[in-house]
């Protein structure tokens, strides 16, 4: 257990921002799109939430905005000294809170915070906000649970809370796909605390005793299996109903992946069970068998945090405090070295530096990429 966050002193309202903006979008080279913009801010900072940048994440859904693709964008101004309308990039991070307006009770100086609402541009190193209920207080977290606690961890937490009643002390489970994500990683960790069994299905592998045996034993998954075991009709039929224990009921499947795989796992559900597709990293379409929808009364869904925090902020809110407690009991690890950190110096970073640091992240494979910065 990483001990709770820590304060760092805040120092004097500052005059100037930095951020990193784009005015258009590019299907085929999204980081040209980006530069470096500094700009004396519009807000009165007297009478308004002002915030210092802790660290951000590089998530697909900000690479997506950039090249133009993803459904969900941000409002385009004048606001940053720019010559064509612009947009502060990024979704996700946290942040501490400098200065608060008079009267303002329920945000102090020192207090981690995240938006409640993406879209509000995060790669920046002051924010401001005018009213505290668009921020969440994320005290209690380390800096790598925060800062990504408002995509992986309220996308697992709703995934795994909101779509089932579960009957805990049974032997109920849900299947996922993708069981190495991040997303699949905190799922399970939910999943157990909460008294849920879960499948985790990983690509076939070299390692995958160790991958697996890691999954489970760090990550709280109940049992692990290969996609070739996954799509095997004999491993299903017959090795798998041992792994399961009796009276198993397989209420729930997590599909990230598509293709072959989404349907493996749709047709290990139960009678009027579901499948939530939150993603696609194959880029194979959800494919069905019609028996699963006759026989077995199948609903699948599609599933968008983005959209599910706008039409109701206030269960994010309460997610939050959820998971935060989660974290604090032990059930919920960092994931500090699920991540791959760059350093930005405020001090010392210059502006080509800078852009150079996020379009290297913006490329970067293997680990999420996450921007700390240094005060």
């Amino acid at each position: 257990m990483l001990p709770a966050f820590r304060r760092l002193m805040s120092t004097k309202i500052p005059t100037h921002f930095k951020s990193v903006v784009y005015s258009a979008e590019s299907l085929e080279e999204c980081t040209s799109v980006l530069s470096i913009q500094n700009y004396k801010p519009r807000e009165d900072l007297e009478k308004s939430i002002v915030l210092r940048t802790l660290a951000f994440p590089i998530n697909p859904s900000d690479i997506n905005q950039l090249q133009g693709v993803y459904p969900s964008k941000p409002e385009k101004t004048l606001d940053y000294s720019t010559h064509e309308p612009a947009a502060i990039a990024g979704n996700e991070g946290v942040f501490e809170v400098m200065s608060v307006p008079k009267g303002e009770t329920s945000l102090t100086a020192g207090d981690w915070v995240i938006p409640v609402q993406a879209n509000n541009g995060t790669w920046s190193n002051y924010r401001v906000f005018s009213k505290a209920t668009d921020l969440i207080k994320v005290n209690g977290l380390d800096l790598y649970s925060a800062a990504t606690v408002s995509v992986n961890g309220c996308t697992a937490y709703q995934l795994v809370n909101n779509y089932v009643a579960w009957n805990k002390g049974s032997n109920e489970w849900l299947v996922q796909n993708a069981g190495t994500s991040s997303v699949s990683k905190i799922v399970t960790q939910i999943a157990k605390a909460k008294g849920i069994k879960t499948l985790s299905v990983i690509r076939d592998r070299d390692n995958f005793d160790s991958v697996a045996q890691v999954l489970q034993d760090k990550f709280g998954a109940t049992k692990v299996i290969s996609e070739s075991q996954n799509n095997d009709k004999s491993f299903n039929k017959e090795t798998l109903p041992k792994l399961l224990g009796p009276d198993a009921r397989i209420r729930l499947a997590l599909n990230s992946v598509g293709g072959k795989s989404s349907s493996a796992i749709a047709r290990k559900l139960e009678k009027n069970a579901l499948m939530l597709t939150y993603g696609g990293m194959s880029k194979q379409p959800v494919t069905l068998p019609t028996s699963l929808h006759i026989f077995k009364g199948l609903t699948s869904k599609g599933f968008w945090i983005t959209e599910n925090n706008k039409k109701n902020p206030q269960e994010k809110v309460e997610n939050i405090k959820d998971f935060i407690q989660l974290y604090r009991d032990g059930k919920i690890i960092s994931p500090k070295e699920e991540i791959n950190t760059v350093d930005w110096d405020v001090h010392s970073t210059n502006d080509e530096q800078l852009l150079e640091m996020i379009k290297n992240a913006i490329d970067g494979t293997g680990k999420k990429q996450m921007v700390v910065l240094k005060w």
